[in-house]
């Protein structure tokens, strides 16, 4: 029997070769975009799980509040603060930290940069790194020591062993390798290429172990068994205010500091305001947008499998007639509708190998082959084509199997069965949820291109960023070097700032500043930067000057550490947002005013010399904020080159040998300012592109299953036209009547799109500082898109069967 429903089902599939055509590519489709979704979203919802006890790791994350500004999260922290943190709860068991610190390695006789991560001896407690050789018990117990990953150790050592050797840093200090572990999967939130003890004397740590206001490592920790975690909470908030006192706001200009705790395998799913991640509304929102598809996908079968009994009633009918039970029946269109669901999961399980590369580079990602294994994918695939078989078939098979033999075999037609109202809203259906994304994609794509290409204040293109100042044999060339570039004809300006727009880094400071009758105390954001600065980025001056080297007193007197000198005094430049937030009405108005900057050394008193357009250091998600500018060429760190436009290549090609005439031990590290700026969007543009892909494919299904259900329509109502074209009717009208029965469909799932669309598309943009406006003429867009899309889908059917003679139409069944 199992043979002969086999058989019966292949015959009664390659028969209908349109009807098959059409459901195995939509399920196939659905599923392969399923698939990518499901692989996607298990590999973000892993991460750090590699960890032993990784649930019970825990980030110290803090967040900043500034008057004039939102509060700002995050989670970087100063040297000081675990020490602090550790005598301060006894409910803490294990601190540790871990930061970057990047250091040149001597490999004979080339440099090269290495990230080392600077950590406490317990790190390797709370994250066991897979040792390939080494003791993580003691790997980190001394000062000097490293442990190195795979790749690198091989990259410096090549086959050789590395443990027990030294790896030597561009200053002659020397690290002795103590361990090599496993190069990191993709699905860990903290990349190492080496650990180095945080004990080591490393001159950056050095400068940084007692300097509270000098945030840049991570503190996580593990409580103790019973700890109050909520007592801990309440008095974590408090604790920079005890334990730093600079930190209160009555001394800090209003700044005040709170810390907080993030499960560590949360950091990727619940990232903070600029870091890496997938938000867990994104992940929620492509499993719905998995589900939607998968839906589209069985309405889609569920609709033609409907239509199509119509065409099956008779054989029923006979079937039943010569004594087949209905359960036996129910079981053969059942097992039709695995039949298909089983091809289209195979086709979609070839689809997914092809297409799972490409889909990582769109999306700028690397996943570990774990994670796509086909083994893996299979299992799912073929639950979720028996899922969808078994929910697909059931109606269309009970429908089926519910004929009465006798009033279809009296009535000598196919025809019979119901289900049009069904077949009209799972068409609604449909539709409502492809003019949804695709409303969606539109109102993504457009914020992501508006945010990028937005007012930043400053000329992005045409920008060399050169990096490696901070170390001293780049540093102690650094004039000759600018001096240098700009003989270069195609070198317009250059300048030099301790960061780039786009960096993360941000310095505040506290100043006293006159506010009509009033002296106040506040803390701004401060940009110490090199003379041409503004010129070199391309910045509008809204009143005032620029800085001049040729004018002495624009640059602070240079004060020995631990001397002080009074009286100091030099030149600032305030941002417009400054002006406002100062109280000093516009930017003319405010060149002249004093601005009083205390300093251990002595105070000095700034006078505004000049007023500059807001500057957006970061993405459009954050409004730019008042900012001062100071005159310090000492503190650069990064050099800005602006190129004039041609022949770039040519010109990168004499800055790089420049860098290796006179700089040969530091690497060059040479950037694009655009494309930095362009990483600030990164995850928007990815978002956007998966969203757009999966939205189309929403809209490509849905149309294929609208193409069948015409086709069926079409073919049924063949008679109808006959006698309308005999009465008169012409081919337009024809093709008018049968293009109007799918119209009615697609304005009514407009209508049912167009609010929850808005709803949910004006809630995602109130995470922007900077944001488009939702148009209504881009829903009504979407909507004429999908009726158009639809009327060219169903006027071919129509048109086909209205240019045909009556006399055929007239002799159908």
């Amino acid at each position: 029997m199992l043979k002969n429903w086999i058989m019966v089902a292949l015959r009664n599939l390659l028969r209908h070769k349109l009807y098959t055509s059409i459901n195995v590519l939509g399920l196939a489709a659905g599923l392969a975009a399923a698939l990518l979704i499901t692989v996607f979203v298990r590999h973000e919802l892993s991460y750090n799980s590699l960890f032993t006890d990784a649930d019970k790791t825990l980030r110290v994350v803090r967040t900043e509040y500034l008057p004039g500004r939102p509060p700002a999260t995050h989670a970087a922290m100063s040297m000081p603060t675990a020490a602090a943190l550790k005598q301060e709860f006894s409910e803490i068991e294990t601190v540790v930290r871990f930061g970057r610190t990047r250091e040149i390695v001597r490999r004979g006789d080339e440099s090269l940069y290495v990230s080392f991560h600077a950590v406490d001896v317990d790190y390797l407690r709370l994250f066991d790194w897979p040792f390939l050789s080494g003791d993580p018990r003691t790997a980190l117990s001394q000062p000097n020591s490293t442990v190195l990953t795979q790749a690198l150790a091989t990259k410096i050592f090549g086959a050789q062993e590395a443990v027990g050797r030294t790896v030597t840093l561009i200053d002659g200090r020397t690290l002795t390798v103590t361990g090599v572990i496993q190069d990191p999967p993709s699905n860990v939130t903290d990349e190492v290429e080496a650990l180095v003890s945080i004990a080591t004397p490393l001159p950056f740590l050095e400068r940084q172990r007692e300097n509270w206001g000098s945030n840049w490592l991570h503190i996580y920790l593990r409580l103790a068994p019973g700890a109050d975690v909520e007592r801990l909470k309440t008095d974590l908030k408090g604790f920079m205010a005890r334990v730093r006192p600079s930190a209160n706001p009555q001394d800090d200009g209003g700044y005040r500091a709170e810390l907080s705790l993030q499960p560590l395998l949360d950091i990727r799913t619940h990232p903070l305001p600029g870091g890496i991640g997938t938000s867990m509304a994104v992940i929620t929102g492509l499993i719905a947008l998995a589900v939607l598809i998968m839906a589209i996908a069985a309405i889609n079968f569920v609709n033609l499998a409907t239509a199509r009994a119509t065409m099956r009633a008779r054989e029923v009918a006979l079937r039943k007639t010569l004594g087949a039970p209905r359960r036996l029946i129910i079981l053969q269109f059942l097992g039709e509708s695995l039949l298909l669901t089983l091809l289209a999961g195979l086709l979609a399980m070839a689809v997914v190998e092809l297409g799972l590369d490409p889909f990582q580079s769109a999306l700028g990602i690397k996943m570990d082959p774990a994670f796509h294994a086909m083994g893996l994918l299979g299992a799912i695939t073929l639950g979720l084509s028996v899922l969808l078989g078994l929910l697909g078939g059931l109606y269309p098979a009970f429908v089926l199997s519910g004929f009465r033999p006798a009033q279809v075999l009296r009535s000598n037609k196919s025809a019979g069965v119901g289900g049009g109202r069904l077949r009209a809203a799972l068409v609604v259906a449909q539709f409502a949820v492809a003019i949804g994304l695709t409303v969606g994609t539109l109102v993504v794509l457009q914020q992501t291109r508006y945010a990028s290409s937005q007012e930043l204040g400053f000329d992005k293109e045409n920008v060399v960023l050169l990096r490696g100042f901070e170390y001293e044999a780049a540093r102690s060339k650094l004039e000759t070097f600018k001096t240098r570039l700009l003989a270069d004809p195609a070198v317009v300006s250059v300048a030099g700032a301790p960061w780039a727009p786009s960096d993360p880094s941000e310095r505040t400071s506290t100043y006293g500043v006159i506010t009509g009758d009033r002296n106040e105390t506040m803390t701004v954001r401060t940009e110490p930067v090199d003379f041409g600065y503004f010129e070199t980025l391309g910045a509008t001056m809204l009143a005032g000057r620029s800085f001049d080297k040729a004018r002495g007193a624009d640059e602070a007197k240079f004060v020995p550490e631990g001397s002080r000198l009074e009286g100091r005094a030099a030149a600032t430049i305030i941002s417009a947002t400054a002006v406002q937030q100062f109280g000093w009405g516009s930017p003319a108005e405010a060149i002249g005013r004093t601005i009083n900057f205390p300093q251990d050394e002595g105070d000095i008193t700034l006078q505004v010399v000049g007023v500059v357009t807001d500057l957006q250091y970061k993405s459009a998600r954050n409004s730019t904020v008042a900012t001062i500018y100071h005159a310090e060429p000492s503190e650069a760190r990064v050099l800005m080159v602006r190129i004039r436009p041609g022949d770039v290549s040519a010109t990168l090609n004499r800055i790089d040998s420049l860098w290796r005439e006179m700089v040969p031990d530091v690497p060059a590290r040479r950037h694009f300012l655009d494309e930095r700026v362009e990483l600030l969007y990164a995850d928007d543009i990815r978002q956007g592109k998966l969203f757009a892909a999966f939205a189309g494919l929403a809209v490509i299904i849905a149309c294929l299953g609208l193409f069948g259900l015409a086709s069926f329509t079409a073919e049924r109502r063949t008679k109808e036209i006959g006698i309308r074209k005999v009465l008169g009717a012409s081919v337009l009208q024809l093709v008018r009547l049968l293009v109007w029965q799918f119209s009615r469909p697609v304005l009514i799932a407009n209508l049912i799109a167009w609010p929850v669309a808005w709803y949910g598309l004006n809630r995602w943009l109130q995470g922007f500082a900077y944001r488009v406006d939702l148009d209504p003429l881009l829903f009504l867009a979407a909507g004429l898109g999908a009726m158009v899309i639809a009327w060219a889908t169903v006027a071919g059917h129509a048109a086909r069967v209205a240019v045909e003679k009556p006399v055929k139409a007239l002799r159908y069944e």
